[in-house]
């Protein structure tokens, strides 16, 4: 049997740059590495059955959007494979409904949320109108678990007119009614912030909410506003969640309020800058693979 230290299944074009990257620092600090695409995966799945192959760990960025990759995921989960960020602790991480009542209980300092069950379950729901009240206009609504990439995400809804017309777009899913936090502006920045967990570690940049635009945070900045604040409730989501890796983001409103907007983003976009003009900066990525690194090592 042959084993590899890491496979790496992806599909997502813009994940080839990443998987370079890792292939190169891999193999600088002596480890292997193993490539599964859609050229490929039947036959590792095969050779994976057959154990003629295995592989330490994997990092696997291609079964949450390509039913064709599930039966490697069931492969790995049965085998000995280190699961980078495990699939049954990733389900219930992503999920905003589950994800915000953990948070809740344990006093993260959230938005006021609302939760409407899924359409499939009640079509017609009675909000009462305190909660408008408190959700102010505009609001924020988002699907519990389908809004990856803020996809289904509505930041202008007014009153009940576009509840409906959003709950029918994934009908089998919880909704949240968010009230819309504006950040401060420091320095002529809004002040929105990315934290990344990475095998242990935190890391934060600066990300804009509306150009999503990335830049590096210096020590200066993350002093004064007193970022250590992101470092330890992104460690207690990642103590809470059990993920290998993810990004969150926070924002400190004009009251001088720190507020976690995203819990838990599993697939973390790893396009780097300059390439993209909206990548993150490539010092984050190395960092996510250093880290990474020295996880499969432990293995």
């Amino acid at each position: 049997m042959q084993t590899y230290d890491l496979a790496i299944a992806y599909k997502w074009i813009y994940d080839r740059e990443l998987t370079e990257l890792i292939e190169k620092m891999f193999l600088e600090n002596e480890l292997s590495t193993y490539i599964i695409g859609e050229f490929n995966y039947t036959e590792v799945a095969n050779a994976l059955r057959n154990q003629e192959l295995s592989f330490r760990a994997v990092l696997d960025r291609a079964s949450d959007e390509d039913e064709n990759f599930a039966d490697l995921a069931r492969l790995f989960t049965e085998s000995n494979t280190y699961v980078i960020n495990n699939y049954e602790k990733t389900e219930n991480a992503i999920d905003k409904y589950k994800m915000h009542n953990i948070l809740d209980q344990e006093n993260f300092p959230l938005p006021y949320t609302y939760f409407i069950p899924p359409f499939d379950k009640n079509e017609e729901v009675v909000i009462p109108e305190e909660v408008f009240e408190k959700l102010g206009c505009p609001y924020v609504i988002k699907p519990s678990y389908y809004s990856g990439g803020g996809d289904g995400v509505i930041i202008d809804a007014c009153g009940s007119e576009l509840i409906r017309t959003a709950r029918n777009q994934n009908p089998d899913d919880y909704y949240l009614l968010q009230k819309r936090v504006y950040p401060k502006v420091y320095n002529g920045r809004r002040v929105w912030i990315r934290s990344y967990w990475f095998f242990d570690e935190v890391f934060i940049v600066w990300w804009d909410d509306q150009t999503h635009i990335y830049s590096e945070l210096n020590y200066s900045d993350f002093q004064i506003l007193d970022l250590n604040r992101v470092v330890e409730f992104t460690t207690g989501i990642a103590e809470l969640s059990g993920m290998d890796y993810f990004s969150s983001e926070f924002t400190i409103d004009q009251n001088e309020e720190l507020f976690i907007i995203d819990y838990v983003n599993d697939q973390c976009d790893m396009r780097m800058k300059p390439e993209h003009f909206d990548g993150v900066p490539k010092i984050v990525v190395e960092k996510f693979i250093r880290n990474m690194i020295n996880k499969v090592r432990t293995l």
